[in-house]
């Protein structure tokens, strides 16, 4: 009988589902029942609250998980993961190192320090010691003595140049020379030049100097630059043209130079081009 009646239920159920369900419950726009469309959005009926229930609105509010109790997680400890790390190492703090001035950097330096290169250098007895001062170099007009124009060294012990003045036989005299040499023209008064040269203790030679008496005049004057006892020894003209004879020879035949270097130093101290003594010259050289 309960067969019977299972499957009487069965079967009535089947004959309405394949008849179809025709209430407005299945229908969206008055269609064909049983064809869901898409609706419109409706809003929120009485009761509904927004946002939504279990949305936080406050800091620190806590979402229970979707279908669980609303409960928090628990509590795994320490001996999972370490406090407030969530699995991962903790971060590494870099501090920024002190600044050159700061307080921080002003605590390192040792007491007595003064600003950041630190105090001057004490030298013995507390003294400052400075930087030296390079000397600047003397002038070449303050480098020659006074009183001696044209004054050039020929090698140690020996210089020539124009005729003293006051001031110069006076500056012999302070350097320490022993000899001062007059070549002169023929006729020329050497009384003056004399006095002024054994009154400061020097000893004077004249040597009248002519192209005929070169060679004469070139001797005296190379045995007296050799002489030891006789220098330091200062020759010296009127105005450089037989000074300047007699060392070109000197130059040529004593210090071997070519003759275009000797040429060179003679014009230096006086010798023109042109001179009256260059035949003279060439006939010494060619003997």
């Amino acid at each position: 009988m309960v067969r019977r009646i299972l499957v009487t239920a069965v079967a009535s159920g089947a004959v309405l589902g394949l008849a179809g369900c025709h209430h407005k419950c299945c229908r969206t726009d008055g269609g064909s029942p049983g064809i869901l469309g898409p609706r419109p959005f409706l809003p929120p009926g009485p009761g509904t609250t927004i946002p939504p229930a279990g949305v936080p609105v406050t800091p620190g509010t806590t979402v229970p998980p979707i279908g669980g109790s609303g409960l928090p997680p628990p509590d795994l400890g320490p001996s999972v993961f370490p406090p407030g790390t969530s699995g991962r190492p903790a971060p590494e703090v870099l501090t920024p190192d002190p600044l050159l001035g700061g307080p921080s950097s002003r605590s390192q330096r040792p007491p007595g320090a003064g600003g950041i290169l630190g105090g001057p250098v004490k030298g013995p007895a507390g003294q400052t010691l400075e930087p030296p001062v390079a000397a600047k170099p003397a002038s070449t007009a303050s480098a020659k003595p006074a009183g001696l124009p044209g004054i050039t060294k020929i090698r140690d012990g020996v210089a020539t140049g124009r005729r003293p003045t006051l001031d110069g036989f006076d500056a012999l005299k302070k350097a320490g020379y022993r000899t001062a040499v007059y070549l002169h023209p023929p006729g020329a008064d050497v009384a003056a030049a004399r006095d002024l040269a054994e009154t400061r203790g020097l000893k004077f030679v004249a040597v009248e100097t002519t192209p005929d008496t070169l060679a004469d005049a070139f001797g005296q004057v190379s045995q007296l630059a050799a002489d030891k006892s006789a220098r330091p020894l200062y020759v010296f003209d009127d105005d450089g043209l037989r000074a300047g004879a007699v060392w070109y020879l000197y130059f040529k035949t004593v210090e071997l130079e070519s003759a275009e270097v000797s040429k060179i130093r003679a014009r230096a101290i006086g010798l023109a081009d042109g001179s009256e003594f260059w035949p003279a010259i060439r006939k010494i050289v060619a003997r």
